[in-house]
């Protein structure tokens, strides 16, 4: 038999060993309601695409890292400004945003169906990456756009029209998500921070062949010749790889391009002003 000293510690021990047991219950229901109730509501403001533009598998997986801190307020893309702020004020922040700046999808080429120089004619499914898989397409720049729509039809957001042969971009409708970017076999689309406040510019070729190569392939490819960078301005344009590109960064509302675009001798420095001519 057990004397009464073992039997008390025992109940001694057995006491204190369900009274922390209970409390360790009752912190973890409690904390875990507190952040599944601010992940649930960070979830509900979020557009539920599931595009993983913010760098996450899903809208639930991205409400999480937000309310543990490890993701920004304004880290989903298709939500903008306005999910950014409900976000934020979730959270009990505030987003920082520069006025006048959005980020939308640009496509570097200009050669529309009359433009494009053909090599034969191509007989399959009509996909730029099923064409460029099997033919590599038909047309001689294989750089430019095959132009069977695989962008637009990844678009989430219908931002993405197919006219005669290009794709253009829908600025109010574009959130730069990325998925044109990530479906187009020839790498000719880029998201880039446009300052809405000045001129809408854009380098509309992606060859990497020297000057008589282009000229060869494509009426109104970019041949290197770098007046862009004499005539545009300071530090906006540069010429790499037989390739202009520019910094988007580096201009403001008062840049002048219209020697860049007048002097370009094959017309590919082009200005989009509306979203109507916006590609």
């Amino acid at each position: 038999m057990f004397g009464p000293v073992v039997i008390i510690s025992a109940a001694t021990m057995a006491g204190l060993g369900l009274l922390f047991a209970g409390l360790l219950g009752f912190a973890h229901t409690k904390f875990k309601i507190e952040e599944d109730a601010k992940v649930t509501e960070i979830e509900e403001v979020l557009p539920g695409l599931d595009c993983g533009a913010c760098g996450y598998p899903g809208c639930n997986q991205l409400a999480k890292s937000v309310s543990k801190g490890e993701a920004a307020p304004d880290s989903c893309v298709p939500g903008g400004e306005e999910v950014a702020e409900k976000v934020a004020e979730i959270m009990g922040m505030e987003v920082s945003s520069e006025p006048g700046k959005v980020k939308l999808a640009v496509v570097h080429c200009g050669a529309d169906n009359e433009e494009k120089k053909r090599v034969g004619h191509y007989e399959g499914v009509e996909s730029c990456r099923t064409a460029e898989l099997t033919t590599g397409g038909n047309i001689k720049c294989e750089y430019g756009c095959l132009g069977y729509g695989d962008c637009a039809r990844a678009c989430p957001f219908d931002a993405i029209e197919m006219v005669n042969g290009l794709p253009r971009i829908d600025p109010d409708a574009c959130t730069a998500c990325g998925s044109c970017v990530e479906v187009c076999p020839r790498n000719i689309i880029s998201i880039e921070e446009i300052n809405l406040a000045g001129n809408f510019v854009k380098v509309a070729c992606n060859s990497r062949d020297e000057g008589s190569a282009v000229r060869d392939k494509c009426d109104v490819g970019c041949i290197a010749c770098g007046l862009c960078e004499k005539m545009g301005p300071e530090e906006v344009f540069s010429v790499e790889d037989n390739l202009s590109r520019m910094d988007y960064s580096s201009y403001g509302e008062d840049d002048d391009f219209d020697m860049a675009i007048e002097k370009c001798p094959t017309g590919c420095i082009v200005e989009l002003s509306s979203p109507e001519e916006t590609s």
